[in-house]
């Protein structure tokens, strides 16, 4: 049995989107259990839709995160839909939380509530990105704007440890995104952080990659701060929009234009879909003491729902435990 807590509150669309996401969710595994957390006012109008659940577990809360609120006024909301489902971690009541919630809030209550794990200094947002050999494990993709030598050591450690874990990796491929690949290049901290995993033990450290190196799958897990890697992922989404809307554009100057470009939009919708939170849709929240998944703000009933199995997954594999049991043992620096 896995039991997780649910911010029905969180995201664009709240209780329409995330209730039938946990009822299709309860549906699909028989050894899920799930505690929803919101307003009962407007969890009720959608939960009457369909027939009760005895694995479902519905408490209310009063307050909810909004979308543009700040860090600091949602840890002051103790009784919001993102905190409770956060205390329930904590008191040992579910084994991990999903949210669509704000991102900045959730960051920051998650640090709060369940604290870091030892030898973590911040958490950072991983996720998969698609690559030519399947795909690579990013991180950070925006939980921290700013990073130093220390905090992208310790992301390579993490990201390392989820490509094992999720991935059965032996020998994770390792490396620092930067401007340039040789020594000399990219600012200080990352120049330090390069020094750093070099002396690490037991980790297949690469080098530099440089942006376009980031889908070729030459390295399982790529590591920079939030900025740089929220930017990287943002361009790339906004890229391959334009490039379809190009692609359209061809449709109306002839017949071998047409079908060229309706090939060759078929494959780039393909690419599309690698990044549409439609189809890949969970960020994990590592380096709290608790299994944190972040949902895309924008995210319809398939998204959501791929969060939810996220976390269901990553409790079920007990990613945690392994986590800080590798921490504890195998990695020293």
């Amino acid at each position: 049995m896995v039991t997780i807590a649910v911010d029905a509150m969180g995201g664009d669309h709240g209780p329409r989107v995330t209730i039938p996401a946990v009822l299709s969710s309860l549906q699909k595994f028989p050894d899920l259990h799930i505690h929803l957390y919101g307003q009962r006012s407007k969890l009720d109008p959608f939960l009457s839709q369909s027939p009760a659940s005895s694995r479902l577990k519905v408490i209310h809360a009063d307050q909810y995160v909004a979308n543009g609120e700040r860090p600091t006024s949602a840890l002051r909301k103790r009784q919001s839909s993102m905190r409770l489902s956060l205390d329930a971690i904590r008191e040992g009541q579910v084994a991990g939380m999903v949210s669509a919630g704000n991102t900045g809030a959730l960051v920051a209550c998650s640090r709060y509530v369940l604290k870091t794990l030892l030898g973590i200094d911040r958490p950072a947002l991983a996720a998969k990105i698609p690559s030519a050999k399947g795909h690579s494990i990013m991180l950070d993709l925006g939980a921290n704007v700013e990073c130093d030598s220390e905090n992208l050591l310790q992301f390579a450690l993490m990201g390392s440890m989820v490509s094992k874990v999720l991935d059965g990796v032996k020998e994770p491929a390792v490396a620092l995104l930067n401007i340039g690949s040789e020594e000399i290049k990219g600012n200080e901290e990352i120049r330090l952080a390069n020094a750093l995993l070099r002396e690490v033990d037991n980790l297949n450290y690469i080098g530099y990659v440089e942006g376009d190196d980031i889908y070729t799958g030459v390295a399982d897990v790529i590591v920079c701060n939030g900025f740089v890697g929220n930017v990287a992922l943002k361009t790339s989404e906004g890229l391959l929009q334009f490039m379809a809307t190009v692609i359209r554009s061809a449709f109306k100057k002839n017949l071998l234009t047409r079908i060229s470009g309706f090939l060759a939009l078929r494959i780039l919708e393909g690419l599309k879909d690698s990044f549409n939170p439609d189809i890949k849709n969970g960020g994990i929240l590592l380096g709290v003491q608790g299994v944190v998944v972040k949902s895309h703000g924008k995210a319809e009933e398939q998204a959501f729902g791929q969060a939810i199995e996220t976390t269901y997954r990553l409790c079920k594999k007990q990613l945690l435990e392994k986590i800080s049991t590798e921490l504890d043992s195998d990695y020293q620096y």
